[in-house]
């Protein structure tokens, strides 16, 4: 079957032969609606009643159809929008939710759903880059991935008066956590955007349409000779495209495409090692269960090293190799082992030569010993070095459960899905002694030896679920690992969503502190709860964490008190590029960056919330007393 990449709005959208309708994505013109029997072939196996993940049809008439469009088009959804032309795209979108698009709720947010940005702001002077002590920069902010921020002037006496300095809307609803570098911010949208900002003020220096959605925390960095200005900011995108642009205006110096498979997408920040800079790569391969045209499954998690100054691919390090096994009910043909996406950022081990990556699920029945596992690579070559598989058989895709059977499901049982989507953490304990950290979303954390991978100790922290036990990081100071539970979709009897201190060198459980239930700030709020799935960052003395119900707390670093709390989804900000009355939401992904006096977090993530009735977040700025 032959499968085409088609780009709207610059995204790649997958475009397969599915039968029932015949018409191209290059269809432009209106047409009658299929909307209903579109749903009833395309949606409802997940959507009525809900299977995993997968909202309700209440649900989905709580959100906008910009929303459902985007995730049709830009989004997760886009493997079920195979086969339809953008304008019964649109049909569907305002057939689940009720609504007419681009006037949902009647006010100026929902005009700007679609991807369009609010005016720039645009900064009166353009300065040169100039690096500092307080830098934060990629998504775990050193190469061991520790989240851990020294330089700073917020403290434990003074983190009770953080007040929102200024704040700045975003489209898309999803984005990267934001880069600091001296006083600029960089940061990449789901809309397709990359900007530069002052840090102080939260005017725009440059924006860059990039066209693709953009997920993954760019690095920036100061290499004379290899842009005009001499810094390079490097950020990848859905179109698995990897990009450099100069720092200093937004242009682009090499762009270099790293995988040919259609569902494949850059997420996980990028890590640097001496002149080569390593790039992991995921997909959304895990939607096609119930696409029976589909060959699945064919997708690997790897990794790619890329030159620095030219973006030449170096080496690419494939975590397992499908072969054809069996056919589908619909003829097609299958492929295993499959999977293993890499969902976050790599980490730096330069004292062995090597990077680990943590891997997500497999796909098939196949035996896939790189799913669900911490895998070394080695720096110089990519080869793997060993592989330490904490959960085996957890094949799984979405709408394979006991009551679904898409026609590409695995044989089998299907796997709890315990994807690894946080880094691991190289910590150096006391003695000297190293050991790899990593958080899974069964709840379990485990150090392991960075020698040879085997595990030193296992801890059970939180329940574990398909949305996270640990969800998308932790973090670590010179004395503790701390932990954030999700639990989302645990049983709420079961649920242990909250944040932890356990003890690098045993795992032993240090302090615990229960995320509270508290009403939700953000509406309309049919996931909202009290997980806790974004990665903690710490501070000495100090440590912050997010939950979906858009609370943001910082806890006593060495006890779990709580400190402060601010409800970000509670209230509206009028933003410095021009939207009056911008509402918060939930924390989920994008973790929090702290610089200098500075904490910067983005509120609003529309992931596994089900936040999609407001598809804006907004980046808040909070310093001390707000000055």
């Amino acid at each position: 079957m032959r499968i085409r990449a088609l780009a709207i709005g610059g995204a790649a959208v997958v475009a397969t032969a599915l039968g029932f309708v015949g018409l191209s994505w290059s269809q432009q013109g209106e047409v009658d609606s299929f909307a209903p029997t579109n749903f009833a072939n395309k949606c409802a196996t997940c959507h009525e009643p809900a299977v995993d993940r997968a909202p309700d049809r209440a649900t989905l008439r709580t959100r906008t159809p910009e929303s459902v469009v985007q995730a049709l088009t830009t989004g997760s959804m886009n493997p079920m929008a195979s086969g339809l032309t953008p304008a019964m795209i649109r049909d569907l979108a305002v057939y689940v939710t009720g609504k007419p698009l681009s006037a949902a709720t009647g006010n100026a947010a929902n005009a700007l759903a679609a991807g369009a940005q609010p005016r720039d702001n645009k900064c009166t002077t353009n300065p040169p880059i100039r690096e500092a002590a307080t830098d934060w920069n990629g998504f775990g902010k050193t190469a061991n991935s520790s989240r851990y921020q020294t330089k700073t002037t917020i403290n434990a006496g003074n983190v009770e008066r953080l007040k929102v300095k200024w704040s700045f809307s975003l489209a898309g609803g999803r984005h990267a956590q934001p880069t600091v570098i001296g006083d600029r911010l960089f940061l990449a949208t789901f809309a397709g955007d990359a900007f530069s900002l002052d840090a102080k003020t939260g005017c725009v220096y440059w924006r860059k349409a990039v066209g693709s959605p953009m997920r993954s925390s760019p690095i920036v960095l100061h290499k004379p000779g290899y842009s005009p200005s001499g810094w390079v900011m490097y950020i990848g995108d859905f179109n698995r495209d990897f990009h450099a642009f100069d720092a200093m205006t937004g242009a682009e110096l090499w762009k270099t495409n790293l995988e040919t498979h259609p569902l494949a997408m850059l997420t996980g920040g990028p890590v640097v090692s001496g002149d080569r800079i390593y790039v992991p790569i995921s997909s959304s391969e895990e939607n096609m269960a119930n696409a029976g045209a589909y060959s699945c499954c064919t997708f690997t998690g790897a990794v790619s090293a890329l030159d620095l100054k030219t973006g030449r691919l170096v080496w690419k390090a494939r975590l397992l190799d499908p072969k054809p096994t069996r056919r589908n009910m619909a003829g097609s043909q299958l492929y295993g082992p499959a999977g293993a996406a890499v969902w976050s950022q790599p980490t730096i081990d330069s004292k062995r030569g090597v990077l680990y990556v943590a891997a997500g699920d497999s796909y098939t029945e196949v035996d896939a010993p790189t799913s669900d596992a911490v895998v070394a690579i080695n720096l110089a070559d990519g080869h793997i070095k060993w592989s330490s598989q904490v959960t085996k058989a957890d094949n799984f895709l979405i709408g394979c459960g006991p009551a679904r059977r898409g026609q590409n499901c695995p044989l089998g049982t299907t796997g709890p899905d315990y994807d690894y989507g946080a880094s691991p953490i190289l910590y150096t304990l006391p003695t000297g002694k190293q050991i790899v950290l990593s958080g899974q979303k069964s709840g379990a954390v485990y150090g392991m030896d960075p020698d040879d991978g085997h595990v030193v100790w296992k801890t059970q922290v939180g329940n574990g679920s398909a949305l996270g036990g640990v969800e998308w990081g932790m973090a670590a100071d010179t004395r503790l690992l701390y932990v954030t539970i999700s639990d989302a979709a645990a049983p709420r009897d079961a649920a242990k969503p909250g944040t932890y201190a356990l003890n690098p060198a045993d795992g032993k459980i240090v302090w615990s502190t229960p995320a509270p239930r508290v009403p939700c700030g953000w509406f309309p709020a049919p996931r909202c709860n009290n997980a806790q799935s974004a990665p903690p960052t710490a501070i000495p003395g100090v440590v912050f964490a997010g939950g979906h119900d858009g609370w943001l707390r910082a806890y006593a670093a060495g006890t779990g008190r709580t400190l402060w709390n601010f409800n970000s989804a509670g209230q509206t900000y009028r933003t410095v590029n021009g939207v009056p009355a911008q509402p918060g939401g939930s924390f989920d992904h994008t973790g929090f960056v702290v610089s200098g006096g500075t904490m910067f977090a983005i509120s609003g993530y529309n992931g596994a919330t089900g936040a999609y009735g407001n598809p804006l977040n907004v980046l808040l700025a909070f310093t001390v007393d707000g000055k």
